[in-house]
């Protein structure tokens, strides 16, 4: 029997590379399409003063991340799920709440510290900027303004111990005016500096006595009037919280009142 020889057509090298390119494209492909598929990725972001977040782990289709590892310059890592809105820091704190596009904790939020303080309010850039309420694990809470982790701004601060603050805050000491209830039950209402009675106020003693006028350093210091619980007053001037310079001194028994100078809380007598 005879048998015809089969042609063999050699592939013209145009044609090889046409293959071996189409090759690598469906390679490239499937791998793209595995990767989307899991959204897993890195990326970094550079904040405004430079500090860099490194992200790993899974986004959705749009490029948002899902869940993932977040790691700070200074060693800090922390576990998010953007699903159940919670970040879990590797020091033990837990926030949550909204993060922005660089993974920031900006909007509202929870965040719990581990030694047991936690906040509840407004968030911009990582930072306590806003509105919340701070507990802290001692017992005591502040409620109102924050500025940078701060109580700055208007609040009012309660103490375990009985105290009171309602007023104005500044780099978190009393400033502006404000009230203060003491744990004995004493009242001030005035102007506070730097986180003490400083300007114009007036304060209500738990004893029943009261004085008006101005104060220095936490104490009764220039114009005033003191009046005591049994009636007897003075009206002129303090020094460090005692009756020093001129002033009047009056009884409510009919004695005739007394006008001069005084130093230390005490009349001074000046000889003719």
């Amino acid at each position: 029997m005879a048998y015809k020889n089969k042609k063999y057509h050699r592939i013209q090298p145009l044609t090889a590379f046409t293959i071996i390119v189409a090759a690598a494209l469906a390679v490239f492909l499937i791998g793209l399409g595995i990767s989307r598929l899991s959204g897993a990725q890195n990326t970094t972001v550079i904040l405004s003063d430079g500090e860099e977040i490194k992200f790993t782990g899974l986004f959705d289709k749009d490029g948002k991340p899902i869940s993932g590892t977040l790691y700070y310059a200074n060693g800090v890592s922390a576990e998010i799920d953007v699903n159940k809105g919670t970040v879990t820091y590797s020091d033990g704190t837990v926030y949550e709440g909204a993060l922005d596009a660089d993974y920031r904790r900006t909007g509202k939020g929870k965040i719990t510290w581990q030694n047991g303080d936690s906040y509840e309010g407004d968030f911009l850039s990582d930072k306590l900027t806003g509105y919340g309420v701070f507990k802290f694990a001692d017992g005591d809470v502040y409620e109102g303004e924050l500025l940078g982790g701060d109580k700055h701004g208007r609040g009012k601060y309660t103490s375990i111990d009985g105290s009171i603050y309602d007023g104005e805050f500044k780099n978190n000491r009393f400033h502006g005016k404000g009230k203060l209830t003491t744990p004995d039950g004493g009242v001030y209402e005035g102007e506070f500096l730097n986180g003490v009675k400083s300007g114009t106020g007036s304060y209500k003693y738990s004893n029943g006595d009261f004085y008006e006028g101005q104060f220095k350093g936490d104490l009764r210091h220039g114009e005033g009037k003191y009046i005591w619980a049994n009636g007897e007053t003075y009206t002129g001037q303090f020094a460090k919280g005692n009756m020093n310079g001129y002033g009047t001194y009056t009884w409510p028994t009919g004695r005739a009142s007394y006008t001069g100078y005084f130093e230390n809380g005490k009349i001074v007598v000046v000889e003719p």
